[in-house]
């Protein structure tokens, strides 16, 4: 029969300790897994012979299958994640050694590139020279034992509490390394620049890529596109400004000044088109040519009334035969325009092309009439030479319809007023839409640069723990001390979570602000800057003004329905302001996975975010991760980001994760303290973690008043 008291003041808080010390105990007494040679070649990894490293990493690989076999014979395999048997690996081959460990100094290796979002060791100079213990007080013989505890420690205390692990997943760095650095691959498109002599510093304006999914403007498509240059030297080719005036036209960045070709005149289609932007490159010539891809845009029609003049301006790109073709003889580089169309529309909508109120052409509108006009253009195109000709050959009333649809007798009134306008009708000029070639490569276009980014972090060793006893007390650490370092541990680093999270909305709180969706954005947090637009969203909830239910029964689910709704909003609006579906799919190469809503918060507001045992869906789009906590900072608020729950989380840090916890693995050492006159025996770890948020997304609202609403005297209304 088992003995339930094996050993004197077991309690069921260490019960399951004890069990896992004792088969870590008998798992390291039966192989040599923990040696001194290993912990020493963990501690030199640059200078160790391969077959110094083959032991090393054969050790390492057995510990942890052996710590992954114990955690199944606990059966605790879902409450132990990857970190967590990472930490106890690295614990238990660095407690081979304990005085070299605690004294290493650590090394200072180069940060590593080879791959994204990957966590790699950094030193940094004179950070760390060793761990301060008195070890002339150590004793050896106390802290044999200490090794399977150390195992235990980190086994236990390298995750933090639900609520923690959920916006802060584990990952683990090792010690002999003062932090980590995460290296992310960044695709920047850029245009050239051109230096100045006089070393005015040129900013390259890179900008990330994946901005362009939501700002069409990133990337540059329209270089080659032909836009006439109206200079001095070129007016006599555009329409009389007093018929349409020249206006400055943006592409690409830059702003040129334009007007419609004339009709009829002869034009080097080439030439006119020099931006400054392309005669910085130098003038065109014979290498240069046009797309045979061209068409008519717009045609400029005026009208007249023998008093007032009507200028049109008719959108007819799309329409059929509008663009140019190859001609069945002649040059074979010559394109013919032959465009014929009865579909252009005019009616109560129609304005001049300046926007304002037709006056020769009013009887449209006060009579509400349908007008449908023909038109007639022709012209050629050398795309060779860039010789241009386009005649404006017939305007003229094709039909006139009443309000109802009906076809109006064109010589009678009302419509022969109108006919007889239209049919003053001249094509002035036009716009075409073409494109060069660029066949010389005059213009290289936008640069694309793969560029790398490394962030490096510290994690602090923190405040000590220590358990003390007595000196004259058994060589052996006791179980519950381990256990109160564990608990203790964990309770820090998940008060620390909320520090954290709570510090991250005040960095974002000063930094963001929502309005701002034009701009780049703010250099803030982590490396997740890098693909998403930092989004921040606050908002006080006062369920006073927001539930009026006159009925007790109602109450609760009105509460319900305003809390869901609100979460529902703010995170489709993350989602879609911080442009993280664009990040998503750049990252995974093609389609991206879709996060999950993380909701952190208190127990009462959690309760309406569930309902009998089922999670209120956001909609289709999200899964859904609610989590509580006690600390008192996080009471009536609640907190929404997003993360990503793959096999990585406890791996590698991920750019599109909230957060994480970089967590170092500790000894648990025991030794033996004079303090005044005094000198006792204490067990002592000192943690090392720290709290990174990657992701600066985040909204956090705060609700008031659930109780009051819950407390409110029905009103009995009297028919």
């Amino acid at each position: 029969m088992k003995n339930l008291f094996s050993k004197s003041g077991a309690s069921a808080t260490t019960g399951a300790l004890t069990q896992m010390v004792g088969l870590l105990e008998n798992t390291l007494n039966s192989s040599s897994m923990v040696t001194t040679q290993n912990t020493r070649s963990a501690l030199s990894l640059e200078s160790i012979r391969d077959t110094e490293m083959n032991s090393l990493t054969t050790a390492a690989n057995e510990l942890s299958v052996a710590l992954e076999s114990i955690v199944a014979d606990l059966g605790i395999n879902g409450r132990v994640n990857n970190a967590q048997i990472q930490a106890a690996t690295v614990a238990g081959i660095l407690a081979g050694d304990y005085k070299s460990s605690l004294t290493h100094e650590v090394a200072f290796p180069s940060v590593s590139t080879e791959s994204m979002s990957a966590i790699q060791p950094f030193g940094v100079s004179d950070a760390l020279n060793g761990r301060s213990f008195s070890l002339e007080a150590y004793d050896e013989r106390e802290n044999r034992n200490a090794v399977i505890y150390s195992i235990a420690y980190n086994m236990q205390a390298s995750r933090q509490d639900e609520f923690g692990e959920t916006f802060f997943p584990t990952i683990v760095v090792t010690p002999d390394n003062v932090g980590f650095g995460i290296t992310v691959n960044l695709m920047m498109v850029y245009d050239g620049i051109t230096r100045e002599v006089s070393g005015t510093f040129q900013d390259f304006k890179k900008r990330n890529i994946i901005r362009a999914v939501a700002d069409p403007t990133v990337l540059r498509k329209e270089q080659t596109r032909i836009v006439p240059v109206n200079r001095a030297q070129s007016v006599a080719k555009f329409v009389d400004p007093a018929i349409v005036a020249p206006y400055n036209l943006t592409l690409e960045d830059e702003v040129i000044t334009t007007a419609p070709l004339k009709s009829g005149a002869k034009v080097d289609l080439l030439g006119i088109s020099q931006t400054a932007a392309l005669l910085a490159n130098g003038t065109m010539n014979q290498t240069d040519s046009l797309d045979p891809s061209m068409s008519l845009n717009f045609v400029y029609a005026t009208f007249t009334d023998g008093t007032s003049t009507d200028v049109l301006k008719f959108n007819v790109g799309n329409l059929p035969l509008a663009n140019f073709t190859y001609g069945t003889q002649n040059n074979y580089r010559v394109m013919v325009l032959n465009f014929q169309t009865t579909s252009v529309l005019l009616n109560l909508n129609t304005t001049q092309a300046d926007g304002s109120a037709l006056v020769a052409l009013a009887p449209v509108v006060t009579s509400d009439v349908m007008v449908r006009l023909e038109l007639n253009v022709t012209g050629t195109i050398n795309i060779e030479t860039g010789e241009t000709t386009v005649f404006g050959n017939l305007v003229a009333a094709n039909s006139v319809q009443d309000v109802a649809g009906n076809f109006l007798d064109m010589t009678t009134a009302p419509a022969a007023a109108i006919v007889a306008i239209t049919d003053t009708g001249v094509i002035a000029g036009y716009d075409l839409k073409a494109y060069r070639t660029n066949m010389n490569r005059r213009q290289r276009g936008q640069l694309i640069d793969v560029t790398k980014f490394t962030q490096l972090y510290n994690v602090p060793l923190r405040s000590p723990i220590t358990t003390i006893h007595p000196i004259n007390t058994d060589g052996q650490t006791d179980t519950s001390d381990v256990q109160a370092l564990i608990t203790a541990t964990r309770i820090r680093t998940s008060n620390e979570a909320v520090t954290a999270l709570i510090n991250t909305t005040q960095m974002l709180r000063e930094y963001i602000d929502a309005r701002d969706v034009v701009s780049e954005g703010p250099e803030v947090l982590g490396v997740g800057r890098f693909f998403v637009r930092p989004t921040y969203y606050e908002e006080n909830i006062d369920m006073n003004a927001v539930i009026n239910s006159l009925t007790s029964f109602e109450r609760a689910r009105d509460i319900q329905s305003a809390i869901v709704n609100k979460v529902r909003d703010y995170a489709y609006r993350m989602y879609r302001d911080s442009e993280y579906k664009a990040a998503a799919d750049a990252l995974a190469g093609g389609i991206g996975q879709v996060p999950t809503v993380i909701i952190g918060t208190d127990p009462v507001i959690a309760r309406y975010l569930e309902v009998t045992g089922d999670l209120r869906t956001l909609g289709g789009e999200f899964d859904v991760r609610i989590v509580s906590t006690l600390d008192a900072r996080v009471a009536g608020k609640v907190f929404i980001t997003f993360g990503c729950f793959d096999e990585n989380r406890n791996v590698a840090p991920n750019p599109l994760n909230f957060g994480n916890m970089a967590w170092g693995p500790e000894l648990v050492l025991t030794a033996n303290i004079s303090r005044g006159s005094t000198i006792s025996k204490e067990t002592v770890v000192q943690p090392k973690f720290l709290f990174v948020t990657h992701l600066p997304v985040m909204t956090m609202l705060t609700i008031d008043n659930i109780p009051n609403v819950l407390n409110k005297i029905a009103i009995t209304t009297v028919p």
